[in-house]
């Protein structure tokens, strides 16, 4: 595996990111066995079974350039469930395809930051607002007014899809030749990518790991159609035509965004920033109407500082950074004041002020006081970091020792990372 999987394109921007994320990298640096798919298939068993794949090596970073940039540490998940995924996500994990990966920060040349937003709390801005107005007055010229934008609750931002020709559906997380058309005119216009293939796509943005975890209270139908957590695409139509994708997670917590691609004929309608809204729109409609109380946050991939383009996500307020040392989300403002002074990574927590790590203009370590590193923390720590997980690593064949399944704690875990 060569390359860091980039986190969550969701063209927020509405233009070509400085992310490299493709499926046809996705499929050259992610070894895939098919025996994988069948036990994702048949197998009953409701536990995360989860394969280590260890430290995985340099690559240039997509988002700094840098030619010798970030390594991660990766693990193959064969099922995964939503729970679990969440405990991961929220220590800093991510997922490409059945693909978890988390960045060394403590040698990195970027700083990644697990970001989420407060849905609940979600106010628009002025410009989410001026938004609204021009895609409903683009999809419906004869409506001239639009009432109480300033209202984000979902009937408020629905009305768009039911006064114009836009229309939302949230499907199960599936493969079709309509949503692969859309994925490689974006690949192709957007990255620059040639060699989009059917099979990335489908390991890279439609299977999933996660096992699908029904609701204990049916929900209504038009808003989750299968009724449970997991893996799911919401599609946007304009006029009848596929225009954008939302590669989504649903999870006990969250509406966790993987990606978002749409057709290049449509990027006038800045869907990459209405997607946004409309997916903030979803985590508020789970939450009140869809019995999921602790569903309350949209979770938007990576801030990352030092990448312009990857800054935007906190422009939706009230929002979060994760601190990576002690796993507590912290009110982004008070983040930015810290990564000004400690700009490749930083904790956020002030009983811990100098733990941080710098570098010089050749991205050399200067300063590790100490460096946010596994082997730094304390057993109690450790034990803390994954507590609430366990899983099955699959440990068959190394070193010719004969092929099990061992069942191992989170903390048991955390040192086999390290």
């Amino acid at each position: 595996m060569s390359a860091v999987p980039s986190d969550t394109e969701h063209s927020y921007l509405d233009d070509a990111s400085s992310s490299t994320s493709s499926a046809s990298s996705y499929d050259s640096d992610c070894s895939y066995d098919e025996s994988d798919s069948q036990v994702m298939a048949v197998n009953e068993n409701k536990q995360s079974h989860l394969r280590l794949l260890g430290m995985q090596s340099r690559s240039t970073c997509g988002y700094c350039g840098t030619v010798d940039g970030s390594r991660f540490l990766a693990m193959r998940a064969i099922r995964l469930t939503c729970d679990d995924y969440q405990t991961l996500i929220d220590r800093g994990w991510r997922r490409a395809g059945s693909l978890l990966y988390l960045t060394d920060h403590s040698d990195a040349c970027c700083a990644y930051y697990t970001i989420r937003c407060h849905a609940l709390g979600h106010v628009l801005s002025t410009s989410d607002k001026k938004l609204l107005r021009r895609i409903r007055r683009h999809l419906s010229p004869a409506v001239t007014t639009y009432n109480d934008v300033s209202d984000p609750l979902v009937p408020r931002v629905c009305e768009i899809e039911r006064g114009g020709d836009l229309e939302v559906r949230l499907e199960p997380a599936s493969f079709s030749e309509e949503k692969f058309g859309v994925f490689e005119k974006y690949q192709v216009a957007v990255h620059d990518d040639q060699e989009v293939s059917r099979q990335g796509f489908r390991r890279f943005l439609c299977d999933s790991p996660l096992l699908f975890q029904p609701l204990a209270q049916a929900a209504d139908q038009d808003v989750l159609p299968m009724s449970g957590l997991g893996s799911y695409h919401q599609c946007y139509y304009v006029g009848g035509r596929l225009a954008a994708v939302g590669v989504l997670d649903i999870l006990p917590s969250c509406v966790s965004s993987v990606y978002l691609f749409y057709d290049p004929e449509f990027s006038h309608l800045s869907l990459g920033t209405f997607s946004a809204l409309r997916e903030i729109a979803l985590v508020r409609q789970l939450h009140q109407q869809c019995s999921l109380p602790n569903l309350q946050y949209y979770y938007m991939g990576y801030y990352i500082p030092s990448c312009p383009k990857m800054t935007y996500k906190g422009r939706w307020r009230p929002a979060d950074l994760l601190d990576l040392y002690t796993f507590k989300w912290i009110p982004i403002d008070r983040c930015l004041e810290r990564i000004a002074r400690y700009p490749v990574f930083c904790t956020f927590d002030p009983d811990v002020d100098k733990l941080a790590i710098t570098r010089d203009r050749k991205d050399q370590v200067l300063d590790v006081v100490p460096a946010i590193s596994p082997e730094l923390l304390t057993p109690e720590q450790q034990r803390r970091a994954l507590e609430q997980m366990e899983v099955l690593v699959d440990i068959g064949g190394l070193f010719g020792a004969p092929r099990r399944i061992a069942s191992v704690s989170g903390s048991q875990l955390t040192l086999i990372s390290d």
